[in-house]
């Protein structure tokens, strides 16, 4: 049996993505020779990535409780501070894209998608980075932080969920929540890099201090203070248009929250999410 370790090329933060190489997606644990291939396929970034690296669409795809929004903010200011003129959006459709983003970079954010939206975005040749979450985690985040009942935030990351499977396979790369990345500065920098967008580290620092948990959970509690154009309602929500950061956007962070639930209704969870935790490698137990 190949023995498989953790990359480290640059200590904590290599690991924390799943990078394509050859044709194989690998989930964190590389073998040894893939470990020694790894550098110098990160230098080769146009066969790394292929036609994504030269196109000028990005999108953040990620599960709910992710940390979806942090990775959204941090492209967004990566490709701002390059220079770019930038157009911002949420979609899941093709509908919901904006118009006149032509000759622009383009940024999305989404969530659960739809299969013409991920067709477009290959056609297109766009970037897109992943985020991920233990499914039952980010199940019970919803629950209460939206004041859902658990079956109905549970359909709503099934759904992410559903769409991270494929396009994980397709070799994107992916960031995991539990591995913390939003607390590691040098994330900021490894994202420039995948963007082929690098900022000094001064830059780097100012990004990474701007979307804190400490940072983000004052911005959400101040959104009432923000211009009347700046915000809007999603559903019964304030939200911030520039960041996304709603007004309920921070919550405890906790990992392993859905082992407090009833045996029950754990195992149903279980049950429910089981293929998407054994393509990431997460206990069933």
């Amino acid at each position: 049996m190949k023995q498989k370790i953790v990359v480290n090329l640059e200590p904590e933060i290599w690991k924390l993505f799943g990078l394509k190489l050859s044709k194989f997606f690998c989930f964190f644990l590389f073998t040894k020779r893939s470990a020694c291939l790894l550098f110098q396929k990160l230098t080769e970034s146009a066969a790394l990535f292929g036609p994504a690296m030269v196109s000028d669409v990005t999108a953040t795809v990620g599960m709910h409780g992710s940390a979806s929004t942090w990775v959204f903010n941090v492209v967004r200011e990566l490709v701002a501070a390059g220079g770019a003129e930038l157009v911002t959006c949420y979609a899941d459709t093709l509908a919901t894209l904006p118009e006149g983003f032509e000759g622009k970079h383009l940024l999305v954010k989404s969530h659960h998608g739809s299969d013409e939206l991920d067709e477009w975005l290959r056609e297109c040749g766009a970037r897109v980075i992943l985020s991920i979450r233990d499914p039952r985690d980010a199940s019970v985040s919803m629950a209460q932080r939206f004041k859902s009942p658990l079956q109905t935030t549970a359909r709503w990351i099934g759904n992410d969920a559903s769409r991270l499977q494929l396009l994980a396979k397709l070799g994107h790369p992916v960031l995991q929540y539990e591995t913390r990345f939003f607390e590691r500065p040098g994330v900021v920098g490894l994202l420039g890099q995948v963007l082929q967008r690098p900022v000094a580290e001064a830059v780097q620092a100012a990004i990474f201090n701007r979307y804190s948990t400490e940072a983000v959970r004052r911005h959400a509690a101040s959104l009432g203070r923000l211009p009347a154009e700046r915000v809007t309602m999603v559903g019964d929500f304030t939200m911030d248009k520039e960041t996304q950061i709603l007004n309920t956007h921070i919550g405890d962070g906790m990992i392993g929250k859905w082992r407090a639930l009833p045996a029950n209704v754990r195992a149903e969870m279980t049950r429910f999410f089981t293929p998407f935790l054994e393509q990431f490698g997460y206990p069933l137990a």
